[in-house]
């Protein structure tokens, strides 16, 4: 079985079957509008059902393709968790999709590896995704071992170079019936997270220590948000250790108009609360850069504060400086916040 670590040059037959990462798990898959490929996957693997395949799509915005139907609500879910581990069945009028679908739906998914991604734009069609197995099996997860029972499978494989190794966990899979979340399946994100997340999606604002830019961000958001009834959370976090007290002159300027943020305390950036979060707003570029060096998934939902709100110059940093200088970043910080949320509500 021949391997690919990087986009193969030569046309790719349709009929194919072939190896794959998503991310988190190796996985079969086909093109997915091939019936005859789907067909031979489910006769090698002893299934009797057509249910049970992930369709992967490079980006969100692939959903138009099929006539997805799907709520701004819907939208934003999937906004905050993709790429990533969770699979969302949705209605397809798209009857390009029927032969894999239940009742008309199906699942989607984003995955995480990057060279997933590029191979679907490539062959410019979704690819089908199921676990490497024969029916009533454990999936296998090491590729020694998928080789060793199962090559005969595989015209080819799609591997990235570094394959990490994770906790095996598969995707989270839920369904939306009549705009409300069903459970399908548990995996590695936790549903009473993703409901939270449908129903109060959090804004994350990050600077660097969490104790004198995103704090004040946070709770001029929460005031805004108050005030607007709006159905957000606002949280913040920063690169350095957890724990730290605001700043004193950021808390005055706060209790000057009206805002309490004397329990604050600072809280490092990491995967969760990456992954918690909808929409991620940090103070400078170099902050932006961080998260995506640690966390590339995560591209979809990174802005600079100004970049969201249409505006230009980071947020600088006023740690050090004077109470007119935090005025002056207060104020900056409240005119940028006040046209991301007018952004916002226009976008839901």
């Amino acid at each position: 079985m021949k391997i690919y670590n990087q986009l193969p040059t030569h046309k790719i037959k349709e009929d194919t079957i072939f190896l794959h990462h998503t991310g988190k798990i190796f996985g079969v898959g086909c093109f997915a509008f091939c019936k005859e490929a789907v067909a031979k996957i489910n006769l090698q693997k002893g299934r009797k059902s057509k249910s049970g395949f992930i369709v992967l799509i490079p980006n969100i915005d692939w959903l138009n393709r099929f006539n997805v139907r799907a709520t701004p609500q819907i939208h934003l879910i999937l906004k905050q968790y993709w790429p990533g581990e969770l699979s969302a069945i949705l209605e397809v009028p798209d009857t390009r999709l029927e032969h894999i679908s239940e009742n008309g739906k199906v699942a989607f998914r984003i995955p995480t590896d990057k060279l997933l991604r590029e191979f679907i734009v490539k062959i410019d069609q979704p690819i089908i995704s199921t676990s490497v197995n024969e029916s009533g099996e454990d999936p296998i997860q090491n590729l020694d071992e998928i080789i060793s029972r199962f090559e005969r499978w595989f015209d080819y494989a799609i591997l990235p170079e570094k394959i990490q190794q994770n906790d095996n966990l598969s995707s989270t899979i839920i369904e939306f019936s009549n705009s409300k979340l069903k459970l399908i399946r548990e995996g590695s994100i936790p549903f009473s997270e993703i409901e939270i997340s449908y129903e109060l999606p959090q804004i994350l604002f990050v600077c660097t220590g969490n104790t004198c830019r995103s704090p004040i961000a946070e709770f001029l958001a929460k005031k805004i948000i108050s005030e607007d009834n709006l159905n957000f959370r606002a949280a913040s976090a920063g690169f350095m250790k957890v724990g730290k007290s605001i700043s004193e002159n950021s808390k005055s300027i706060l209790a000057s108009n009206g805002i309490d943020a004397s329990k604050h305390k600072s809280t490092q950036l990491n995967e969760e609360n990456l992954r918690r979060s909808w929409l991620i707003l940090t103070m400078t570029e170099e902050h932006k850069k961080k998260i995506l060096r640690f966390k590339p998934a995560s591209a979809s939902k990174v802005y600079t504060l100004s970049e969201f709100a249409g505006l230009s110059d980071d947020v600088i940093d006023p740690f050090g400086k004077n109470i007119e200088f935090y005025e002056k970043t207060f104020d900056e910080i409240n005119k940028k916040l006040k046209i991301t949320f007018e952004k916002i509500k226009e976008e839901r």
